[in-house]
This record gives structure tokens, C-alpha cells and sequence, in this order.
């Protein structure tokens, strides 16, 4: 049973949910925004969806955005209000995604002349549907949709315990049931993504896992075999084919048999091994070099890489045809550790947890808990790890909680990251080593003479100076000219020009939106934070400030944050 609330300024909705889906829990329907923040302020984590339809026939004073005065001055102020009317539920939705960024919310809607395509994409809408004003249509089509989208809340639960951390966002959930479906099939799979996103992790642990093969994992890393020796490791050879092939061995491809191939940095690939892996591809056959003998393969294939191949087709240096086999319309990208800062302290929370396995962490906390008569975990087991910006209000014998000052945990939020995931577990794993190992080694140093003043054993604080020196060495310039006003050039004749980072999104829409942040912030760190100045250069327009500022909240950038980072 699951709670849903209904934002309408009408019944109609409500009536037709609780008459054919007696099975959820629905709230007092909401009038407006206020209304809404009031029931979620209430009820907290207990609303698991929400249906929001787009026009509400309500008075001025419920309607968003609350200051209509810039809005009544440029047009007929009933024409503006009927506008607003029009389309109210998108500006709800734009606050709602502020104060509740993971809620789902499906966008509904009767009326077929109201485009809801794009502003429900680009507000992150979970889904959007048009309504037919057939009850036993509209509650089929409504209910179809809720229960996917509570059934991908619930895999996200059970995702809890794998070892690639999905998170609960909607990109995240989308990619995992994507990639469920893609390693059922026999079809490759290209995983896209920076350095240490965990596609080695991913393909291993996911989707050799669910593809539910016989045979074995093989994992091969293109980048570290010589070029003249990759045909001889992915296909075997037989004795005497060349120089130093001093006895047959079989190769990659024939220990992968009924199992999964991963091949990482696919790119390193040369064009004459490239050839013989696409009649892999194509007829599952293959000749080990230097012999005559075809042999059969059942294997499937992921490929990895951090590089664009299809600038590598363009560039003569990877070939089309394998490029096509390879299966580029269903490519996958990992999302960089920058892009997940809205599951950051959850993220953070996993990983500690993935550093308190490794033996000599697991043997320091093991030490820690002893001393300070907490519970010890037997051999082989794992002391739970909390991690938080607050002590927490109860004393929990089984579980030590790291605490890290807000500033840390800022900190580690707003880091670069380069090396992504993988630098993470490095880093905390060094953390919480640096942080333990005085603890244990001088106990008798900082714990009371009288075990009873020792009030909260559980709670181990982290040095905001020891994140610091960790953090120092690693710092790199940040790679997205967006981060810098450098990158805005003004030209003579008045035009301006900046350089941005492309990267694959899900949808054009996502990647328009993404280089639309980008200009935005580089305009907005260059003119100082001066609205109107932007509003000149982007509307022609000085009066637009607003209009800039708007579009700025839309697309999710923290202006707050922002201007401290302009004023240092």
C-alpha cells in the first residue's frame, strides 16, 4: 500500500484514483503549492508519488509565482493570469523539484492544447500523461504508470545491498531496469563513462549476474596488452604461428565460452583485430591466430571505454561496421561522481560501509569497539558504518558513527573528483584509517579514567583538517569551462563566445539542458552576478534579470552557491 497525493484544484482526479486503485492511500488533495508543501512538511517520506495536473482555475493569490509584478508590467494582467492558469502545475512542479528533488511526480492533464513534452523533461517530471476523459481509460493509463514507477522505488530497495550503488534517483532507477533488460539479451553492450564510474563493477557484478550465463566472467583490460599481441590473447594461438609462440593456448574468447567477455578501453583495439572481432559479432565464429580451424563461440560481449568512438569512426581509427555491432543506439554512460551530488551523502554512506570490509579497517574498527565496549563483530564480519552532519540522539552499540563537520561534508560534496568513484574509496578508506588509528593507539590517552563519563563511544568525529591535507593533493583545475569566467570571451563587434563540454545524456533535452547551465553560470561568474547585464546579453533585454534568474532556478543552479563562489 502505497501513499500518493493529488495537487488539483478539482475532485475529478481524486474520485477516479480512489475508485479504481482502492488499493493506495490517497492524501487530502492539495489546491495549490502552499497546500502541498503543507501535506509534505507533514507527512515527510511517507508520500511515495504525487499526481499533478497543470491548470488550476484558482485566485491570484494562490497562484506561483507569488512577486507577478514583473509579469503584470510586460502584458494585459488578465491575459497574464490566464497564462499562469494555464500552465500553474509546471511552476508548482519547478518547487517541488527545489524542496523535494527525488519525490516522483507524474504531470496529467485533459487538455490536448497544453505541450507538456518539454517542461515536464526538463523539470525532471518522473512521467507525464494526457488524459482522454474516459474514466476506465484514464485510470488504466494513470495506473500503469504509478505502478511502474513503485515498482522501480521498491528494486531501488532492493538495489540497497549490490555493490554498484544506484541511488534512488529517477536517472539512476531508469539506467538499472535498462540494463536489466540489456543483459538478458544476446546483443553487446558499450558502457560509456569517465575513469572509475564502475563499468569493470557494473559489467561483473551486474549484468554477467543477470544475464544468468553458464560460463565465466572474463574480464580483459585492452590497454594493458601489446598491440601485436591482442589477437593471439582474445582468439588463441597455436604453436609456431610466430615467434615465441612456443606452445597452443587458448585465448579469451574460449574461456569466456557461455559466459560474458568484457573488454575495457575498447578503443586500443587495433583495425585488423577489430575486423576479426566483428565476425565474432556477427557469426559467433572465430580463428585462433595461426590456424586454419573455425571455432564456434556463445559469448556475450560488454565493451567499455571513456573515449568518443564515434569521433574515433570519423577519424579513420575505429571501424563503422564494428562501431554499429557494438550496439551504439542502446549505449549506456555511467554518470561522473559531479553528476550525483543530489544522493551524495547516501553514496558516501555506501562507500564507507564498502571501506569498513577491508581487512585492516574492518581489524581497526574491530579494536576501536573493543576499547570502548561497544559490540564487537565476529571474525569475518563487518562493524555497520553511519555517516552524518549531527550526533545522533541515541546511543547504538552496534553501529559507530563517523561524524563530519558541514564544512567537510561540503567539502567532499563540491570536489572535482577526477578519478571519480574509485578516488572516493580511496580517499575515505585513507580517512577513516587516519581517524581510527590514533583513537586506538592512544586510548588511554583520550578516553576517561571512569568508563561512565565516556557518553558517546559510538561517535567517532572527523578532523576537518585531516579531509583537508587528503584533499590537497588531489586537487585538479575543474574540467567544465563553465566552472571559470576565462572561458567567456567577449568579441570586438560586441558577441560572446565560450567553449563547452559535451557529454551523451538520455535525452537531447537533458543535454541542451546541460549546456545551457553551463553558459549560464560562465555569464553569471564573469559579469559578477549582474542579472541585467546577462539579461542584455542573452534578451537584448536589461529588464530581464528576472527572466534570467528564473530560467537559472529551473535548470537547477544554486545561485546562493554560485555568488560565494563569484566573490572569492
Amino acid at each position: 500500500m502505497s501513499s500518493i497525493l493529488i495537487v488539483d484544484d478539482e475532485d475529478k482526479y481524486l474520485e477516479l484514483c480512489k475508485r479504481f486503485m482502492p488499493e493506495h492511500v490517497f492524501l487530502p488533495p492539495a489546491r495549490n503549492y502552499r497546500e502541498a508543501a503543507r501535506l509534505l512538511g507533514r507527512h515527510g517520506d511517507g508520500v511515495d508519488l504525487v499526481l499533478l495536473d497543470v491548470h488550476f482555475d484558482i485566485p491570484e493569490a494562490d497562484l506561483l509565482p507569488a512577486d507577478k509584478s514583473s509579469l503584470m508590467a510586460k502584458g494585459d494582467p488578465a491575459r497574464v493570469l490566464e497564462r499562469l492558469r494555464r500552465g500553474q502545475g509546471l511552476h508548482i512542479l519547478d518547487h517541488l523539484r527545489r524542496d523535494y528533488p527525488d519525490l516522483p511526480v507524474i504531470v496529467m492533464t485533459s487538455r490536448d492544447d497544453l505541450p507538456l513534452e518539454a517542461d515536464a523533461e526538463r523539470l525532471n517530471a518522473e512521467d507525464y500523461t494526457y488524459l482522454l476523459d474516459d474514466d476506465y481509460l484514464d485510470a488504466r493509463s494513470l495506473k500503469l504508470q504509478i505502478e511502474g514507477i513503485l515498482a522501480r522505488r521498491r528494486r531501488a530497495a532492493a538495489a540497497a545491498n549490490e555493490p554498484f550503488y544506484w541511488g534512488e534517483t529517477s536517472s539512476m532507477l531508469a539506467m538499472r531496469r535498462r540494463l536489466s533488460i540489456l543483459a538478458r539479451g544476446r546483443l553487446p553492450i558499450i558502457l560509456l563513462g569517465e575513469t572509475g564510474t564502475g563499468k569493470t563493477l557494473l559489467a561483473r557484478e551486474f549484468i554477467h549476474h543477470r544475464s544468468r550465463r553458464k560460463g565465466p566472467f572474463v574480464a580483459v583490460d585492452l590497454s594493458t596488452i601489446p598491440r601485436d599481441l591482442m589477437a593471439a590473447h582474445l582468439f588463441g594461438v597455436v604453436k609456431g604461428a610466430y615467434t615465441g609462440a612456443t606452445a597452443t593456448r587458448d585465448g579469451v574468447l574460449a574461456r569466456a565460452h557461455e559466459g560474458t567477455l568484457f573488454l575495457d578501453e575498447i578503443g586500443n583495439l587495433n583495425l585488423d583485430v577489430q575486423k576479426s572481432l566483428l565476425t565474432v559479432l556477427q557469426d559467433s565464429r572465430y580463428h585462433p591466430v595461426g590456424s586454419v580451424e573455425e571455432r564456434q563461440v556463445d559469448v556475450k560481449i560488454v565493451v567499455a571505454t571513456n573515449e568518443d568512438l564515434g569521433a574515433m569512426v570519423r577519424d579513420g581509427r575505429f571501424r563503422e561496421d564494428l562501431h554499429m555491432r557494438l550496439n551504439p543506439a542502446t549505449a549506456v554512460t555511467l554518470p561522473s561522481l559531479r553528476a550525483r551530488k543530489d544522493d551524495f551523502q547516501e553514496l558516501m554512506r555506501s562507500f564507507f560501509n564498502r571501506v569498513a570490509s577491508d581487512p585492516y579497517i574492518r581489524d581497526l574498527l574491530a579494536q576501536y569497539a573493543e576499547q570502548r565496549g561497544l559490540w564487537v563483530p565476529d571474525a569475518g564480519q563487518t562493524m555497520p558504518i553511519a555517516v552524518g552532519r549531527n550526533v545522533p540522539t541515541k546511543v547504538d552499540p552496534r553501529r559507530i558513527h563517523l561524524l563530519l563537520q558541514p564544512s567537510s561534508f561540503k567539502l567532499l560534496r563540491e570536489f572535482p573528483w577526477p578519478g571519480n568513484f574509485r578516488q572516493l574509496e580511496m580517499m575515505l578508506s585513507n580517512l577513516v584509517a587516519l581517524t581510527l588509528v590514533d583513537l586506538v593507539d592512544r586510548a588511554e590517552l583520550v578516553e576517561p579514567d571512569d568508563p561512565s563519563q565516556a557518553s558517546r563511544p559510538d561517535v567517532v568525529p572527523i578532523q576537518p583538517r585531516t579531509v583537508r591535507e587528503l584533499l590537497r593533493p588531489m586537487e585538479v583545475r575543474e574540467v567544465a569551462s563553465a566552472t571559470s569566467h576565462e572561458g567567456v570571451v567577449e568579441a570586438e563587434d560586441g558577441s560572446h563566445h565560450l567553449g563547452v563540454k559535451l557529454e551523451p545524456g538520455d535525452s537531447l533535452n537533458a543535454v541542451s539542458c546541460a549546456v545551457e547551465r553551463q553558459y549560464l553560470e560562465a555569464l553569471y561568474e564573469k559579469y559578477q552576478g549582474d542579472l541585467a547585464r546577462i539579461a542584455k546579453i542573452l534578451l537584448d533585454d536589461p529588464s530581464g534579470g528576472r527572466k534570467v534568474q528564473l530560467r537559472m532556478n529551473q535548470l537547477g543552479i544554486k545561485l546562493r552557491k554560485l555568488k560565494r563562489r563569484t566573490q572569492r
